[in-house]
């Protein structure tokens, strides 16, 4: 039970510090429904973050620029990949006070097999490089992570403490 919820931590780890940012979706008239994603079945294939990013958390302002990032689901094997990489600049707010501990985390993303992550202290930025990071869960980690699936299947989000991430279909 405890290597499950250090899975999961791990998924929350990747999703919020390598992509803590709110996307956007520049197009008023589209309206999506969102429902709970409970199963691989579901997420099953490649989603791919937009290339840039802007949003707000806890009053710091968070800007993310990506590269080939892409999340990879294989429903027969339950596993979930990460490739590409991401540079996530924070500026504003108490940023003083949050970088420290965002550094701190680098240590344990750059243990783990295919997670590069490092910090620039001149501009508060985190680049981190996933090199086909994989994972193995199960449907009810894969539900307790908190996405969810737009009607047509064609979009994926990823919410967590107010910060939105959406991925589309490739």
């Amino acid at each position: 039970m405890k290597t499950n919820k250090l899975w999961l931590g791990i998924l929350v780890i990747i999703l919020v510090f390598g992509m803590a940012v709110v996307g956007c979706d520049n197009d008023p008239g589209d309206v999506d429904t969102w429902s709970n994603v409970t199963s691989f079945s579901q997420v099953n294939g490649t989603w791919k973050a937009p290339s840039t990013y802007t949003g707000n958390a806890q009053g710091i302002k968070v800007t993310a620029n990506t590269s080939n990032y892409r999340i990879t689901f294989n429903a027969a094997a339950k596993t979930m990949s990460v490739s590409g990489t991401v540079t996530t600049t924070y500026s504003g707010g108490n940023i003083n006070s949050f970088w420290p501990g965002m550094k701190e985390s680098l240590e344990y993303m750059n243990q783990m097999d295919g997670i590069t992550a490092s910090a620039n202290d001149a501009n508060h930025s985190i680049t981190t490089t996933y090199n086909n990071f994989s994972q193995t869960l199960d449907d009810d980690e894969l539900a307790g992570a908190g996405f969810k699936i737009n009607q047509d299947r064609t979009k994926l989000k990823m919410s967590q403490g107010g910060i939105e991430i959406i991925y589309t279909k490739q």
